[in-house]
């Protein structure tokens, strides 16, 4: 069988050292000696020479189970590649040039090894690729920082991330699923948070075309295994009459001794819109036209993953609301348009200009944020010794208060809200406001015979 030469190119190595390993050897000898080869090699260098060896180690398995040769006749070098649909189980090549040659052989053994790897792949190795895939599906990377606090939490210690996915059956991730459930006492809701990963992983690799289905999608869990979710008591997610009596009239005061604390007013407004802390801290004025506010941004938190697995956080105000349900037009009641005009005066009090563009709510020349607003509502609740509760608790007070007004349709409090779906409205905006001594007076008045 005829072997090209493969090592060196006939370019470098005279005749008389061809095919010879001691001719090779006194050829690089005499390069060396003539300080044409730097001998002390680098690190790029290296790699370099570790991937020129692969490409030759390659080239000289090939040509022992391959004639591979140069004919006078077509001027061509010629040789074979495997070929399982070819009678004899190969198929011919030829190219003009050896490197051409060289470069379709060594290509089709690194796709064949890669297409190996990638057969073998673990659900570790695959899922910085799932993870990169998945963020082009959404701009919220608060919700990417989730799913890899989720991988941290429930897959970067467990076994089977480094078993190959093609092994994996639906008999076992049923069960890994149900161990997880149980050992982390797992609710409906984050069973399923937990479970993206692996399940979407599955799918994507099926897409790929590495596994023939997803086995992840073919069982379902009993939903006796879930944890039951004990609803949330009413004191721990609304301000109650009094509560928020006494909460308005901190901030009133505050506002009477500290004129430029622009955050007390938006407390006091927030309680006639309810909206989202980052809806409220990115109003623009030109969003404040003839008694209607037209929500349509929001400040959102944003975080770059670093090169070390960290995340780093800042914050960014995004043309658009939480989902296209938060595009939405409230009516601006008086006592809030009242306040509205106050922030307005305040502003322009500070040289704080208040054209369309600016944003409402301004604090020593900047937006106020959703923390600075937040903060407010901690130091109220700790002064009032009640429960500590933020905005989003006055946002379900205020829902809570429109929907319980009979006159008011479900759809249009929903809309309100930013809401499409009834039973997350339901269950998530709709308390009972009364304190427990104004329960009993009712109940007395309801079933007393």
């Amino acid at each position: 069988m005829e072997i090209v030469p493969s090592i060196m190119q006939e370019c470098f190595i005279p005749i008389q050292y061809r095919f010879s390993p001691e001719a090779i050897k006194n050829c690089l000898q005499e390069v060396l000696s003539e300080g044409n080869i730097n001998s002390q090699v680098s690190a790029p260098a290296n790699n370099d020479y570790m991937t020129k060896k692969h490409r030759d180690d390659i080239i000289k398995k090939h040509t022992e189970q391959y004639t591979t040769k140069y004919y006078e006749s077509d001027r061509r070098w010629h040789s074979f590649l495997p070929d399982e649909n070819s009678p004899r189980k190969k198929k011919p090549i030829a190219k003009r040039k050896w490197e051409d040659l060289a470069d379709e052989i060594v290509a089709y053994y690194e796709a064949q090894e890669e297409d190996t790897k990638r057969k073998r792949i673990t659900l570790r190795q695959f899922y910085p690729e799932w993870f990169t895939y998945k963020w082009q599906d959404t701009n919220n990377s608060n919700y990417m920082k989730h799913i890899d606090g989720e991988w941290n939490r429930f897959y970067a210690d467990d076994p089977i991330v480094d078993r190959p996915v093609v092994e994996l059956t639906a008999l076992e991730l049923k069960n890994w699923a149900r161990n997880k459930i149980i050992s982390c006492q797992m609710n409906k809701k984050q069973y399923y948070n937990m479970a993206v990963i692996i399940r979407q992983s599955l799918e994507y690799l099926v897409e790929l075309g590495i596994l023939p289905t997803n086995h992840y999608a073919e069982f379902k869990i009993k939903a006796s295994l879930f944890t039951p979710t004990v609803p949330k008591d009413a004191e721990f997610e609304v301000f109650n009459e009094e509560e928020e009596h006494l909460l308005k009239e901190l901030a009133q005061k505050e506002f009477a001794e500290h004129p430029n604390r622009i955050a007390t007013l938006a407390v006091l407004i927030n309680f006639s819109l309810g909206l989202r802390v980052g809806e409220l801290v990115a109003l623009k004025w030109k969003d404040l036209r003839d008694s209607y506010l037209y929500i349509r941004r929001m400040e959102q938190q944003q975080y770059e993953k670093l090169d070390n697995g960290k995340w780093k956080k800042h914050l960014e105000v995004v043309e658009h609301p939480k989902s296209d349900a938060g595009y939405r037009t409230l009516y601006v009641v008086s006592s809030a348009m009242e306040l509205f005009n106050k922030v307005r005066d305040v502003n322009l009090q500070n040289g704080y200009s208040c054209d369309p563009e600016d944003y409402i709510f301004m604090y020593r020349k900047h937006r106020l944020t959703a923390n600075s607003i937040n903060s407010h509502y901690e130091r109220y609740c700790k002064e009032l010794g009640i429960k500590k509760k933020g905005n989003h608790k006055a946002r379900k007070t205020t829902l809570t208060k429109i929907a319980d007004n009979p006159n008011i349709n479900l759809k249009d409090a929903m809309n309100w809200a930013g809401h499409r779906d009834v039973k997350t409205f339901i269950n998530h905006y709709c308390f009972s406001r009364y304190s427990d001594e104004q329960k009993r007076q009712e109940l007395e008045k309801t079933l007393n015979v």
